[in-house]
């Protein structure tokens, strides 16, 4: 009879593990899509797929065959089994397995043979599979997991080095004056915000931010103190307490940029006030003002309508109503708030 696994005891550092290879809904890369076909072709399966497992859902990074989807919650997941133990999990047949009876998916697969392994990184951590299924059932004689384990463990190493790689990336996201990530990671970024509200269904929130009268602060202080206001500004965005999964960007000249992943709008909001608080309490200098003032706009999306390019386009609109409404104040799009 089927039981939903406990999550291993080493569930917080396995979820750390694989916050730290950054890969979750990321597009796809032809490393892994190699071994998903070699995989495939080594067993003569009708289906071969890489996947990692996150709290709550199984992310398919990889497959071969439009038979399994992009991502399933990890306790309907049958690959959850493997995390639980560590052990690779050879099935002959899903529907007539008693370890399967009564699995809230299986009765709807046309998938009936199923093996995998797991993606097992240092300090022993499971923190995905590589799994081949077909629609005959039955192990044949002589069935060999070797080599699903050796193309796990080259995936393992495409996940070193895929890190490796991000890690020196990174140097080329970052904007040298305030430390923030620049339009490109912005860009980047958006991208996969998309792809995991899509798989999540959350809502997507993107912040546009300019600092008010930032001309009168270059030609009446000089470029060096608008350079220095910058570096301040990136400072004091930086203490905003973002979560590991927003980005916070300068986006060109003086305007800023936030993704806010699974905010709402109201959710947006708080961000967007807390971050005229933190440049507030920086009290950076002004000619004109005093000190330096924000102006936001706010626009939010959800999975069923989300356009990320309407979606920065509604974030200008409302930036320009604030520099319209006397700038130092915070705009959501839509209809005027009550």
């Amino acid at each position: 009879m089927w039981q939903v696994p406990e999550s291993p005891a080493n569930e917080a550092a396995r979820l750390e593990a694989l916050a730290a290879f950054d890969i979750m809904d990321t597009p796809r890369e032809k490393g892994f899509d190699r071994l998903a076909w070699l995989a495939k072709r080594i067993y003569a399966a009708d289906v071969a797929f890489v996947s990692f497992m996150s709290a709550e859902h199984q992310w398919i990074k990889s497959v071969t065959s439009s038979a399994v989807g992009t991502s399933i919650g990890r306790q309907k997941s049958i690959c959850q089994v493997m995390v639980a133990t560590g052990e690779p999990l050879v099935v002959g047949d899903l529907r007539t397995d008693e370890r399967f009876e009564g699995h809230p998916t299986i009765p709807q697969m046309t998938l009936r043979f199923y093996a995998g392994v797991p993606l097992r990184v240092e300090p022993d951590l499971v923190i995905g599979t590589l799994c081949i299924m077909r629609h005959q059932e039955g192990i044949e004689p002589g069935f060999d997991i070797e080599p699903l384990e050796a193309l796990a463990a080259i995936a393992v190493d495409e996940l070193e080095l895929r890190r490796l790689n991000r890690e020196l990336n990174q140097l080329s996201r970052v904007d040298g004056l305030t430390g923030l990530s620049n339009r490109r990671a912005f860009d980047e970024e958006l991208v996969r915000a998309e792809l995991r509200c899509r798989r999540t269904g959350e809502a997507l929130s993107v912040m546009v931010v300019d600092i008010d009268h930032f001309k009168a602060l270059n030609d009446g202080a000089g470029h060096g103190a608008g350079d220095k206001a910058l570096r301040d500004i990136g400072v004091a965005l930086g203490k905003a307490s973002f979560r590991r999964d927003d980005t916070m960007a300068r986006y060109g000249g003086d305007e800023f940029a936030a993704i806010l992943v699974g905010s709402d709008a109201a959710g947006a909001r708080l961000v967007a006030d807390r971050l005229c608080l933190c440049v507030g309490t920086a009290a950076i200098e002004h000619p004109i003002n005093g000190q330096v003032t924000l102006s936001v706009g706010i626009a939010t999306h959800y999975a069923h309508d989300l356009d990320t390019n309407l979606l920065i386009e509604q974030a200008d609109s409302a930036l320009y109503a604030a520099k319209r409404g006397g700038r130092d104040r915070v705009v959501s799009y839509g209809p005027p708030e009550a």
